[in-house]
């Protein structure tokens, strides 16, 4: 993805600034590579929460992209009833908790 869309990245590789960054960018990947969604879902709801953001704040933050990231991905999840709101608050508090372990 290019412009607004793309990830961050140095030398071509991905960077991220928290090891959550790179779960989240991990896990939208490899749903998508096993084949749970195309990845034009996912960039079409990237799109929309980029702009959406872009509306409200006057500007784009790279600071908040992989919050857009999350976001987009959270609304992919609930609109192909992969997860339900409950099912997400439930892993995201198990996560902060420490009841799931950290993937990178």
């Amino acid at each position: 993805m290019n412009g607004e869309l793309a990830y961050p990245r140095k030398n071509g590789e991905p960077t991220f600034a928290a090891p959550w960054q790179s779960r989240a960018f991990g896990m939208v990947v490899d749903l998508h590579v096993r084949g749970v969604f195309p990845w034009d879902e996912f960039k079409h709801r990237l799109i929309a929460e980029v702009a959406r953001r872009s509306a409200h704040n006057g500007t784009a933050n790279e600071s908040g992209y992989y919050d857009q990231w999350v976001d987009a991905f959270f609304r992919l999840l609930l609109e192909k009833g992969i997860l339900t709101p409950q099912e997400i608050d439930q892993r995201v508090e198990d996560f902060r908790i420490g009841v799931r372990q950290d993937v990178y």
